[in-house]
């Protein structure tokens, strides 16, 4: 399977590509993407000052909602169709930032993704949980 992309090319500059999309692996899901926000992290990107941290030709476009397209073996709670939304960001629960709230505010976040229903708020990684 293939999806439209948007690559930063470096320098300032974006390409378009079709990517191919791999299967889920066991515990993971595959979204078909309706819509993809640009968020400060993507103009960054954009203004070069990522660039350390994001190799060309990196896909931008980390915010994201749709439906689950695939189901990898083991997981459950989860169906094809379902209306999800994804957070890029994992925290910890126990640093002195999780502590006061300020989760989107971390020093060192982890980048991956996590799958939430649009109906619920109980989220899962995309390894889901």
């Amino acid at each position: 399977m293939s999806t439209p992309a948007a690559l930063y090319a470096g320098g300032g500059s974006f390409v378009y590509a079709e990517r191919e999309v791999d299967a889920p692996k066991p515990g993971e899901v595959q979204i078909e993407v309706a819509y993809t926000g640009i968020c400060g992290a993507d103009l960054h990107i954009y203004h070069g000052v990522m660039d350390g941290r994001v190799d060309p030709p990196g896909v931008i476009g980390h915010e994201m909602s749709g439906r689950i397209a695939a189901i990898g073996d083991g997981l459950q709670g989860w169906s094809i169709g379902d209306p999800v939304t994804v957070m890029p960001l994992d925290w910890c629960g126990h640093c002195p930032a999780c502590n006061a709230g300020y989760t989107p505010h971390l020093p060192q976040p982890e980048l991956h993704s996590s799958v939430s229903r649009l109906d619920r708020c109980d989220a899962g990684t995309l390894e889901c949980q």
